[in-house]
């Protein structure tokens, strides 16, 4: 596969090549390309409808994606679902109304690792709602949670989810609307509870008494997730934190920082599963961070404030050296992503499968004007050299880019 989504300033869909050649339309103008299969990939849209937020399944045969429309003066969004096989495009969710989960986000979308189940977010009247179709038998989307916040992890084998619904950290298995959540903790200093890769942990973090009584600190805590057990501490973290535990289980990124009001996190570590080994990877003002599929890199976005600029880095999980690559203005849709990495980071993978280059979408020159991350230049699709050998490649003039998973 090692395909690129991309979506055009127009709000259409593409997929290309890394090298920027064989690219094909998969909405918008006349016929549209043909599948694998041969059929066309989805049917002529008209003016003022447009596409956002792709999103690859695991095996790379189907796309999922928010679409937006005015019909008779009124803002429709709904969720389609495009088969790059047979070329088959399908509606999973119509909203009743036109509300955002984040801003530019019509939907949070997230596949389950068969690529069957399609969960998704939202927004209501009441928060957001966490809904999961069988796209294979589209009926009627079960219910799982409504809250705010709302924040979750499918499991590797699809049967369950860990959710962060409110400050309630709860195990959810399917059906999903029949069985009660199990609440494994009540904590609100961190998002997404993260499942270990084997599904039988889960991390997240929670406030402590600190010791001879001063105060309260924070820990990053793993305990089981199939039943009730305590969990243990495995670091000492800032009031507020993100993680994400490596593809082999073995151990956890973790950003924190003190204050809970920045939208930076201070440093970036990594701690082994049961809290024995730490190492720093970068002490500076991150934004987000990945890590690379097969585990041997960590990717992460940060700030440089003299320039106005956030800057692309890489360096291996075990530390040194770091690897500088790519200064930029995030679009506003990267933004909005890299703001909310530890959710996207497991439904939308900037790496390439054989973690040797990263794909990204914004300009690389600053802008004192844009606004919400958006460049008045026009954003462009880059594709980088993870290792730093090779200058970035811009590939096609784009909002957001999302690398397949294989």
């Amino acid at each position: 596969m090692d395909r690129i989504t991309y979506v055009d300033p127009q709000g259409d869909l593409f997929i290309i090549g890394p090298d920027g050649t064989d690219r094909r339309r998969l909405t918008g103008e006349a016929l549209l390309g043909q599948g694998v299969g041969g059929g066309p990939l989805a049917s002529s849209l008209q003016l003022n409808n447009f596409y956002a937020w792709p999103t690859w399944s695991p095996d790379g045969t189907k796309i999922a994606v928010s679409q937006v429309q005015v019909v008779d003066e009124q803002t429709v969004m709904s969720i389609q679902v495009i088969d790059l096989v047979d070329g088959r495009l399908g509606t999973v969710y119509t909203n009743e109304g036109p509300r955002l989960v984040a801003a530019g986000a019509p939907h949070y979308l997230y596949w389950s690792p068969d690529s069957r189940f399609l969960g998704f977010l939202i927004a209501g009247g009441r928060g957001l709602t966490l809904l999961v179709e069988d796209t294979d038998n589209p009926t009627v989307p079960v219910e799982v949670e409504t809250n705010a916040p709302l924040y979750f992890n499918w499991s590797s084998d699809g049967e369950s989810m860990a959710v962060h619904a409110g400050d309630a950290v709860q195990i959810v298995r399917k059906p999903f609307d029949t069985e009660p959540p199990e609440v494994v903790a009540r904590s609100l200093g961190f998002r997404v509870p993260a499942l270990s890769p084997d599904g039988t942990l889960v991390a997240y973090t929670m406030d402590e008494p600190a010791e001879e009584g001063r105060g309260v600190e924070y820990g990053l805590l793993i305990g089981p997730s199939g039943r009730p057990h305590p969990a243990r501490r495995v670091l000492h973290v800032g009031s507020t934190s993100a993680f994400l535990w490596s593809p082999d289980g073995r151990e956890l990124a973790v950003a924190d920082r003190p204050d809970s009001f920045s939208p930076f996190f201070e440093r970036l570590r990594v701690v082994s599963a049961d809290g024995t080994q730490v190492r720093t990877i970068a002490e500076e003002q991150v934004l987000a961070f990945y890590w690379s599929p097969d585990g041997d890199k960590i990717a992460w976005v940060g700030l440089v404030p003299e320039e106005r600029l956030f800057e692309w880095a890489v360096a291996p999980s075990s530390g040194e050296p770091v690897r500088r690559l790519f200064r930029f203005q995030p679009s506003g849709d990267v933004l909005s992503m890299l703001s909310f990495f530890d959710q996207y980071a497991y439904s939308h993978s900037p790496w390439s499968p054989d973690s040797t280059r990263l794909v990204v979408a914004g300009t690389q020159e600053a802008s004192l004007t844009h606004s919400n991350g958006q460049s008045p230049s026009g954003d462009r699709v880059f594709v980088l050299d993870g290792g730093g050998h090779t200058p970035p490649k811009e590939i096609a003039s784009g909002t957001l880019a999302f690398w397949s998973w294989n």
